[in-house]
């Protein structure tokens, strides 16, 4: 086996965490009606046409199964995030109706179900673990998490020619029981190359944009980024990168406009990022300088845990390992990956 390594720790007061990527909780509405923030699509009219999406419950004697025939959620009663009209599905359900037929149909739920929510009717479907989706990106829920005490999380290497990747990532939740079967939770989407372990209470209170101190970091990196910043006075950082640290947000946007303008008049190719002191800078500022690429900080009275892949992004399986009496004793995360193309993804 190759060397573990600790990434942190995750603390719980509800006794349920969650493994969902942190780069998508910027569309996270908690208890609030699911709709995405201004600037969440690439233009005002696609923003406007996905907070115009419904939530359809399946009905009927037979909804459970016709749900598991459709195939469209964890939750077989439950089909998320759809457009109002939505001619395909609604055929596809009467066809499964038709074939075996079933009594099964689809009821618009109004008002929305908030993404808290979701998060207990997968528990409660599942019997207290699940799979849930917001946003049509995919999160997985535990519950029976020891509560108020740290829980380590580990990385396990891969092997060669992967060793610097991890292959497994555990929570260990009662590292001293003996394990005798293993359950698959489900799967996580991933599109930023991180995940975040927390407790799923404490998200109601993340700021994914919005800075905590009224500060913000401007940095660029790339091909020309050393041309841009002998013309804009922009020091070179510890990390390579060039920008500015720390400022008033005001006085980062101001920066942050003179080297895009700088950029563009010049056709120059380098990427930008513009980085407000937010709940996401918290974690991943860390993250970036760690050896292991994970963090934990504070949130909300517990403690949550960020790490990169390593992978990149892709569908990562979890699992529960369980001991004699049924106990969580360990959530593993399969994190290693088909090479695609002789390249990892």
């Amino acid at each position: 086996m190759t060397q573990v390594e600790e990434l942190g720790v995750v603390t719980t007061r509800s006794g349920i965490l969650t493994v969902i990527d942190t780069g998508y909780l910027s569309l996270w509405s908690h208890d609030h009606a699911p709709m995405l923030p201004p600037g969440s699509l690439s233009s005002e009219e696609q923003t406007e046409r996905a907070n115009s999406f419904v939530d359809l419950h399946i009905v009927g004697a037979d909804a459970e199964r016709a749900g598991t025939l459709l195939d469209m959620s964890w939750h077989p009663s439950y089909v998320y995030d759809q457009p109002p009209d939505h001619p395909e599905l609604q055929n596809k359900l009467d066809e499964l109706v038709r074939t075996h037929k079933l009594d099964a149909r689809f009821e618009m739920i109004s008002p929305r179900i908030p993404h808290r929510r979701r998060v207990d009717l997968a528990l409660e479907h599942g019997k207290g673990v699940g799979e849930f989706q917001f946003h049509g990106i995919w999160a997985v829920v535990l519950s029976g998490v020891p509560q108020l005490q740290p829980l380590r999380i580990l990385g396990q290497r891969s092997t060669e020619p992967y060793a610097d990747r991890w292959k497994q990532v555990f929570v260990e939740c009662r590292p001293h029981g003996q394990i005798v079967r293993s359950e698959r939770v489900g799967l996580v989407g991933v599109d930023y190359a991180r995940l975040l372990v927390a407790d799923v209470d404490a998200l109601g209170m993340w700021q994914h944009e919005e800075s905590r101190d009224g500060k913000a970091d401007y940095v660029f990196w790339g091909r020309d980024a050393e041309r841009a910043a002998s013309a804009t006075n922009a020091p070179r950082l510890p990390t390579g990168e060039f920008g500015w640290l720390d400022l008033p947000e005001d006085s980062a946007q101001e920066h942050g406009c003179a080297v895009q303008e700088y950029r563009d008049q010049q056709s120059l190719k380098f990427a930008v990022d513009y980085r407000p002191h937010s709940d996401h800078w918290r974690v991943m500022s860390p993250t970036r300088k760690s050896s292991t690429e994970s963090a934990s900080v504070e949130l909300a009275g517990v403690t949550i845990c960020n790490f990169m892949t390593t992978w990149g992004d892709g569908l990562f399986e979890v699992h529960r390992d369980l001991g004699e009496s049924g106990e969580l004793l360990r959530i593993r995360i399969e994190m290693e990956q088909e090479p695609r193309n002789g390249q990892p993804s």
